[in-house]
């Protein structure tokens, strides 16, 4: 049935799936991804790996000072 917050909202659909040989590896890409932007995330599940040197830079916006 799953957890508690996933089996409110089932179903769940399975979009996005890498393997690794030991779990510390895995934990740590979990740990990557949480941390991307949603629309890197979704670059990612459509397979445009070429978006995600662009999606990766950050958008700072400088304060004018008066």
């Amino acid at each position: 049935m799953g957890a508690r917050f996933t089996s409110t909202r089932l179903p769940v659909e399975l979009v996005f799936a890498e393997e690794f040989a030991n779990i510390g590896d895995a934990y740590a890409r979990e740990k990557q991804l949480h941390g991307w932007s949603r629309s890197k995330r979704l670059a990612l599940i459509s397979g445009s790996n070429g978006e995600l040197p662009v999606l990766s830079k950050k958008v700072t916006f400088r304060k004018s000072s008066r």
